[in-house]
């Protein structure tokens, strides 16, 4: 059996589209062999190589997104994103708009595993130095706080210390961690949620959160772009979800309804390589 490697990318609440793609693995019952993430792709990721199935996975997000309590739901109930960013614990003091623990120690709750080895499938979390502007690849030692800084997107999330360095999301470098497994695997699998196309031609001015999340969205795209011109995983599914902002995640019903037709189609390009 040919080993299967798994890169889950970075691209905001479209990378609940990962939840529905990694189906085609439970379907065919296969287990990828390692799993890399960045930013959304490590908090996926962090379940998948902890043993969670995808099914157990649509419930905890159930639980996120939807429970009576959810921050996002909070939000969703305002009409103004920033004014009620201290529903998502704020701060101004520590590098970001928030710090970002209350999600940590939520994911914290449910995984319940605190280092790298004690997962059931190798993974490579990505991270950016901040000061030395390069990826910071995580395997070892305390879990959290890797995935806790793949997120820490600039100036929304508080950057994380660790080791000695400053970092912030993965996804500033390197929002697609194929090449990063290329050599522990037979098959590289790569999930790209970065699209940018969401309104096009929407002649409104946007708000200016909306301007910083879909700055940010296209800087990765563009990272993407150059680096499948010269480096390509084996099989490459490239979602394009219409109609969701990057910070929409209370559209997790219909992100996952529309990546319906990614799961299939990851599905027949897996059958068909392991099949050669």
């Amino acid at each position: 059996m040919k080993k299967i490697g798994l890169a889950l990318g970075a691209g905001g609440a479209r990378g609940i589209a990962h939840v529905a793609i990694l189906e085609a693995l439970d379907e065919l019952n296969i287990k990828p062999c390692v799993i890399s993430g960045t930013s959304i792709g490590a908090i996926v990721g962090l379940f998948y190589s902890a043993g969670f199935s995808t099914s157990e996975m649509r419930k905890i997000l159930d639980q996120i997104i939807y429970g009576t309590r959810s921050k996002f739901w909070e939000i969703h109930k305002k009409s103004d994103f920033v004014k009620y960013f201290d529903l998502l614990d704020p701060t101004i003091k520590t590098g970001g708009l928030l710090r970002g623990d209350k999600l940590a120690s939520f994911l914290s709750t449910k995984v319940k595993v605190s280092d790298f080895k004690e997962l059931k499938i190798p993974f490579k979390v990505l991270t950016t130095d901040y000061y030395e502007k390069s990826q910071v690849i995580i395997d070892k030692g305390d879990l959290l706080s890797a995935v806790r800084a793949s997120y820490a997107l600039p100036f929304l999330f508080a950057p994380i210390e660790r080791e000695g360095k400053l970092l912030i999301d993965g996804g500033m470098v390197n929002p697609l961690p194929f090449d990063v497994i290329r050599n522990d695997c037979d098959i590289t699998v790569a999930v790209d949620v970065s699209a940018t196309n969401e309104f096009p031609g929407t002649p409104e001015i946007p708000p200016s959160y909306e301007v910083l999340f879909s700055s940010f969205q296209i800087m990765q795209s563009a990272i993407v772009n150059e680096k499948l011109k010269t480096n390509k995983p084996d099989i490459l599914i490239k979602t394009n979800i219409k109609g969701v902002r990057v910070h929409e995640f209370m559209k997790a019903e219909e992100i996952l309804k529309n990546s319906e037709v990614y799961k299939i189609e990851l599905k027949k390009k897996l059958q068909k390589l392991i099949s050669v």
